[in-house]
């Protein structure tokens, strides 16, 4: 089970880190438009979305309380001033939080999976269950982030990657 949102969030964490070797630190701050998240909001949104899946898991959050507060969904687009982690704790969480959650779902019981995700903002939309939500997360809210930052960095003058 999962096996190709697992594959599928590989390639998009690989996709990130060639996003982001040419951008420098002071450039993650950057709003290229009012209205877009900054880099650093972006990877901050990335890492504390990997809690989201833990709680449709009932595992324990890696990240911290003030990120979520500071980058969750009803979060200015840009940079927290008050609430600014480090690129390296952000790559860490990313790669510690997606790695721990595609370590842990192929052998999690279907019976847990299938139950409603009770996520309110998601009521609406397709996504029926906590395994919908966890699959979502994986791929098509990481991959739509990681294009996110993929205009950031055209409109900053960085050079296409693909």
């Amino acid at each position: 089970m999962f096996h190709y949102e697992i594959r599928l969030n590989k390639f998009n964490r690989a996709y990130l880190d060639n996003l982001l070797k040419d951008l420098e630190d002071h450039q993650l701050d950057i709003q290229p438009h009012p209205e877009l998240h900054s880099a650093r909001w972006i990877l901050s949104h990335l890492a504390i979305s990997s809690d989201y899946a833990f709680k449709m898991l009932d595992l324990p959050s890696l990240c911290q309380k003030t990120w979520h507060k500071a980058y969750g969904p009803a979060s200015q687009p840009g940079t927290a001033t008050d609430v600014k982690p480090s690129r390296a704790e952000l790559l860490a969480a990313i790669d510690v939080g997606y790695s721990k959650l595609c370590d842990s779902l192929p052998n999690f019981p279907d019976e847990h999976l299938s139950v409603p995700h009770g996520v309110e903002l998601l009521a609406k939309t397709p996504l029926r269950t906590r395994g919908d939500l966890v699959s979502h997360i994986l791929t098509t809210h990481f991959a739509m982030h990681v294009g996110q930052l993929s205009v950031n960095r055209r409109m900053m003058g960085q050079p296409p990657l693909i």
